[in-house]
């Protein structure tokens, strides 16, 4: 997410540096294990695919923003273009951001329409592209999308939606154990924020997982963060993914929280990947986590950007 320019501009210089080395980082604590994929797989992309978040500002209007996070080929991730190459970023939108190019729309892991680009142009150190956005009012405005080049990624429905109160109460249980087994006292959990909770089958085994942001803030702008992918456990829900950061924020008030933005599974093994953005100095970022032998980690990290 002036008194002394040299002051300040050194400030942001380092923690910007700060905040794309974080986003190299794979730091997170993994809790159980999920259940064994009983759905059919979608067959591995074979040729590259560039996968982009799209999000919107206003449900009345088509227009939508796309940042490119991914290029996945063969089942393997890589930078879509070099960061800070302005000539590599404009072949990459001469061929990826052409006007006129259409993109499948993913939510949930399923189909919900098309993209039409419209345009790009350059922000402070990547370039972001206009589109068109058709989902037929599928998708809340405030909630982003994943767009894919390829049609090789599911068209029918996925499964999203928002949590039943009974999940609410079930994991607002979870978080506050979770906040308690690192350190919050009672005054800190009277201040925890859900900022999302999205309930979302991953492993299309029809047992819904949710994944949730939640953040807390002291009068002394002290931060505790948390993102959390739970998986059903009897009544309840119980851990697979907690990555909790406690830190303090800079007199700018700039966070480093981290939010889900979508899933899907990318390279076919009947799981999807979870795309997340992470807030930062003046900046963001997206990463990508994958569930491996039972364990989800950070695997891939893009900058949105950074100024």
């Amino acid at each position: 997410m002036k008194r002394n320019n040299y002051r300040i501009q050194n400030y942001r210089t380092q923690n910007r540096l700060l905040f794309l080395a974080s986003l190299l980082l794979v730091g997170l604590t993994t809790i159980g294990t999920l259940a064994q994929v009983t759905a059919q797989k979608p067959q591995p992309v074979k040729a590259s695919t560039l996968v982009a978040v799209v999000s919107r500002a206003d449900a009345s209007e088509p227009q939508g923003n796309m940042d490119a996070v991914v290029l996945v080929e063969n089942g393997k991730f890589r930078q879509p273009y070099p960061e800070y190459n302005e000539a590599a970023q404009r072949k990459f939108a001469t061929q990826y951001f052409a006007t006129g190019k259409r993109y499948h729309l993913t939510f949930g892991g399923g189909g919900v329409g098309s993209a039409t680009i419209k345009g790009f142009d350059r922000g402070c150190n990547n370039i972001h592209a206009t589109a068109t956005v058709e989902d037929n009012g599928r998708v809340p405005a405030h909630l982003p999308m994943l767009a894919q080049s390829s049609d090789l990624y599911p068209k029918e429905p996925g499964s999203r939606r928002a949590p039943t109160d009974a999940e609410r109460a079930a994991i607002n249980l979870l978080v506050a154990q979770i906040y308690r087994s690192r350190g919050a006292n009672r005054a800190v959990l009277r201040t925890v924020v859900t900022t999302n909770l999205t309930a979302t089958d991953l492993d299309g085994d029809g047992k819904l997982e949710l994944i949730g942001s939640y953040t807390a803030e002291s009068k002394t702008k002290a931060r505790k963060d948390l993102l959390l992918i739970a998986e059903p456990a009897g009544t309840g829900f119980k851990p697979a993914l907690v990555k909790f950061q406690a830190y303090k924020l800079p007199p700018e008030g700039f966070d480093s929280a981290v939010d889900f933005v979508d899933q899907l599974d990318l390279d076919g093994d009947g799981v999807g990947e979870v795309f997340v953005q992470q807030h930062g100095f003046d900046a963001y970022g997206y990463a990508i986590y994958k569930r491996s032998r039972g364990i989800w980690r950070q695997i891939y990290t893009m900058t949105g950007d950074a100024c």
